[in-house]
C-alpha cells in the first residue's frame, strides 16, 4: 500500500482553489467479479489528475467489502479517496468498525449521508438506528481523529424538503456537526446552482460547495434519474432528449456537449469544485473534459 501520510483532507484541497473530482460505484459482482474493470476505469481517470475520487456505499452496508476494496485501489493509484457512509441501518458500533477499516486503508475523507430506506421498504420504518439524520453521523465521524467530513447539498431542494430555507437550516446543522464541505445532488440547470449559492451566502453559509454534474449518455437514463432526484430538466435539455430518444449515439454526443458546457460555465463562474458522476464510464468522462479544455490540472488552472 502507498504511504498513508500523504492522503490529504479535502478541506485542505479546497482551500487551494477549484477542485475536480469523480464518483465511481462498486460494480455488481457478476459484472466485475475481480474488480479488474473498475481498476481499469480508475487507471484511465488518473490522467485527468483529479483532486479526489469518491466511491459510493450501499445503504446499511450493501457493497461494503467492494467499496472498501475500491477505496484501496484509489489510494494505490496515488489518488485521494472519499468514502460514502450512510446513517441508515447503522449503530455507533457499526459505524466505528467501518471507520476503523477505512482508516487502516488510508481513507481520511468521509461523505456522511442519511441514506434511503431499503428498496421497497416503508420510509417510516425503523431503518435508522443511532443516527436519525446525516448530521448525527457527521458529528460521530468528526469526533474521531483524522477524518475530514463532507455532506450532501440539494440546489433544487431535497425530495422530502419542506422549503429552501429548511434545507439551508439542515446544512447549517451539518456544519455545526463538523461538515467542512458539501457536494451537491446532480442538476442540469446552472442557474439553479448559482441561485442556490447566492441564497447560501446570504444566509451566512460560507463553506465550499462542490457542484455535482451527471453527464447524460442515453435519453432513457434521465427518466429514472429525474424521478429519484427531482432534478429540473430545462427546455434545451428536454429538446435534446426528445430529438434523440431513440438514437443513443447521437444522445451520447449531445449529452457530452451539454455536460462540457455545464462544467466550463461553472468553472469560469468560480465554483469551489466540479464533481462528475462518472457512472464508471471513464472514456466518456475524459472526452467531456477534453471538450471543455479541462483535461488535466494545468489546463484547468490556465482557464481559471
Amino acid at each position: 500500500m502507498s504511504d498513508l501520510n500523504r492522503i490529504t483532507g479535502i478541506d485542505a484541497i479546497l482551500s487551494k482553489g477549484g477542485s475536480l473530482s469523480f464518483e465511481v460505484f462498486p460494480p455488481k459482482p457478476e459484472m466485475d467479479s475481480d474488480l479488474s474493470g473498475i481498476r481499469s476505469t480508475l487507471s484511465d481517470l488518473t490522467v485527468a489528475e483529479p483532486d479526489f475520487v469518491s466511491v459510493t456505499y450501499g445503504a446499511g452496508g450493501n457493497n461494503r467489502p467492494r467499496a472498501l476494496d475500491i477505496a484501496e485501489i484509489i489510494t494505490g493509484f496515488g489518488m485521494t479517496p472519499l468514502s460514502h457512509l450512510t446513517a441508515v441501518g447503522y449503530t455507533r458500533d457499526d459505524a466505528g468498525r467501518v471507520l476503523e477499516s477505512l482508516g487502516r486503508l488510508g481513507v481520511r475523507n468521509i461523505l456522511a449521508l442519511r441514506g434511503d430506506a431499503p428498496l421497497g421498504a416503508d420510509e417510516r420504518g425503523d431503518h435508522w438506528k443511532d443516527f436519525s439524520k446525516a448530521s448525527d453521523l457527521a458529528e460521530y465521524v468528526a469526533s474521531r481523529d483524522g477524518f475530514c467530513v463532507g455532506g450532501a447539498a440539494y440546489p433544487e431542494g431535497h425530495p422530502q424538503s419542506v422549503s429552501a430555507e429548511t434545507d439551508i437550516d439542515f446544512m447549517k446543522e451539518k456544519i455545526d456537526a463538523g461538515v467542512s464541505f458539501f457536494i451537491t445532488q446532480l442538476f442540469f440547470d446552472n442557474q439553479s446552482f448559482i441561485g442556490f449559492m447566492d441564497n447560501l451566502r446570504a444566509a451566512g453559509v460560507n463553506v465550499p460547495v462542490i457542484a455535482g454534474i451527471m453527464p447524460i449518455f442515453q435519453a432513457r437514463q434521465i427518466k429514472r434519474i429525474v424521478e429519484i432526484s427531482g432534478a429540473r430538466v430545462p427546455k434545451g435539455l428536454a429538446d435534446l432528449l426528445d430529438r434523440y430518444a431513440d438514437d443513443n449515439d447521437s444522445m451520447a454526443e449531445a449529452g457530452a456537449d451539454y455536460a462540457a458546457n455545464q462544467i466550463k460555465s461553472l468553472w469560469n463562474h468560480g465554483v469551489s469544485g466540479i464533481h462528475v458522476y462518472t457512472m464508471n464510464k471513464s472514456a466518456r468522462v475524459l472526452d467531456i473534459l477534453e471538450r471543455c479544455g479541462m483535461s488535466n490540472k494545468a489546463d484547468r488552472e490556465a482557464i481559471r
